[in-house]
């Protein structure tokens, strides 16, 4: 149950004793008792916080004396809400990308709760958890944080207790934790082609585990308000001589066991994709007393194949001609057609929006679609010369797609009277002929 959550954005990187340190202004919210608007209260109360990533590694490209150190209040105040939290053991993966948000003026949006271990002893209250999720704007980097509390040395005076948490505080005025166990993704958003293959990023680190953990990974997908499990494993140092337990509910999907056991790499391969597999994948990742998860969208998509319904534009007897444009198999549905016409005469090309009309989309066995769009040209608008085209927009092309057109004179025609003559003509040279003979 989600008692208490923090959320907010970068606000500065300074340095720390071994490497640096990321600022986080949070809010804390608490859940409210009403019944959000409806005249019963609000069902959150916010609160301002912060939450402080300590020593954190600093890559080459950026010096520690650069950087201006994190000073905690002069005087403790048991109403600030100030999280510490030691970062040396795991580490965060991708962590430079934390120390550089700032400077890229990306935002780094920040939710905390109180979390409650698996099978922790009922009515224990030490140490606290807390579990943190921060997401950079933009993507890059997803991560979800289980913070331990630390021990206090409160020997030579009593502790100053958080008047809003009721935990006790450091001398400086803060609540010390650590990072015991995380959840990432390097992709919040992945797109991949209709029969192609997928790999969604996820991966965990953790403190070196107790004596007979257990490991369990758990993918499945939530779309459209249905879910289903995609793959399971089960692994630990009580494993069978086969290895780890995996279970594969969609076919052609796979994680690299021995990668998820050796290097807490929980990423999931998807082979022969469907549109089926288009959706929200939850990656839950869960060792000893702690759980967590990781969210990946993944899109399926499919460019369209287009055509024209002719070869050449001709008009004869200065009858109208009508001229269709097939974008096929396509996904997602999407899409945008377009004409525009450009003479000899002109600079610029023509939005051609009348005597223009589209079929009705239609669906394939395999979920794509399919739609015509049809140009009724006159030979009085489009003199010969004119080049007719159709363009098609799509978010599975990195370019709209054009086809065009030229219009063309259309040749002289032959009458009946041309052959009458030269029929005749062919009778007499073979009359004379055989005459002569």
């Amino acid at each position: 149950m989600l008692e208490i959550l923090l959320f907010g954005y970068l606000v500065s990187c300074v340095s720390g004793q071994g490497g640096a340190d990321v600022v986080l202004s949070c809010s804390l919210v608490e859940e409210g008792s009403g019944m959000g608007g409806m005249g019963g209260g609000a069902l959150f109360s916010r609160t301002p916080a912060m939450l402080v990533l300590r020593d954190l590694a600093v890559t080459p490209d950026l010096s520690p004396d650069t950087l201006t150190p994190f000073n905690p209040p002069a005087v403790p105040d048991p109403d600030n809400i100030i999280l510490e939290a030691k970062v040396e053991s795991p580490e965060i993966p991708e962590a430079d990308l934390l120390l550089h948000a700032d400077c890229n003026e990306q935002e780094v949006t920040c939710e905390i709760s109180r979390y409650f271990p698996r099978n922790a002893k009922e009515g224990s209250t030490e140490p606290a958890y807390f579990i943190g999720s921060l997401q950079i704007e933009g993507g890059g980097l997803s991560l979800t944080l289980i913070l331990q509390t630390l021990p206090l040395d409160q020997s030579d005076r009593p502790a100053l207790m958080q008047s809003k948490l009721e935990l006790p505080l450091s001398q400086s005025g803060t609540l010390l934790t650590e990072v015991v166990f995380l959840v990432f993704s390097r992709s919040e958003s992945h797109s991949a082609p209709l029969g192609g293959v997928a790999l969604l990023d996820c991966g965990f680190r953790q403190q070196a585990p107790p004596p007979g953990w257990e490991l369990g990974l758990e993918w499945r997908l939530q779309h459209r308000g249905s879910g289903r499990k995609v793959l399971e494993i089960r692994a630990g140092q009580t494993e069978t001589e086969e290895g780890p337990a995996v279970h594969v509910e969609r076919e052609g999907s796979s994680v690299d066991a021995a990668l998820l056991v050796g290097q807490g790499n929980a990423s999931l391969t998807l082979a022969r994709l469907k549109v089926s597999d288009e959706g929200t994948y939850i990656c839950t990742v869960s060792t000893g007393l702690y759980q967590a998860q990781q969210v990946i969208q993944l899109h399926v998509t499919q460019p369209p194949h287009v055509s024209l319904s002719e070869e050449k534009l001709v008009f004869r007897d200065e009858l109208p001609q009508k001229l269709s444009c097939h974008c096929k198999n396509y996904y997602p549905l999407d899409v945008q057609m377009e004409w525009f016409s450009i003479s000899s005469t002109d600079s610029e090309p023509s939005v051609l929006s009348d005597q223009v009309s589209l079929s009705s989309h239609r669906q394939h066995s395999d979920r794509t679609m399919s739609i015509s769009s049809h140009l009724t040209l006159h030979p009085s608008t489009f003199p010969p010369g004119t080049t007719v085209t159709c363009r098609v927009t799509h978010p599975a092309l990195d370019t709209p797609l054009s086809l065009s057109l030229t219009v063309e004179t259309p040749e002289p025609v032959v009458t009946d009277s041309y052959w009458m003559v030269l029929g005749f003509l062919v009778i007499t040279v073979l009359f004379f002929y055989q005459v002569m003979k």
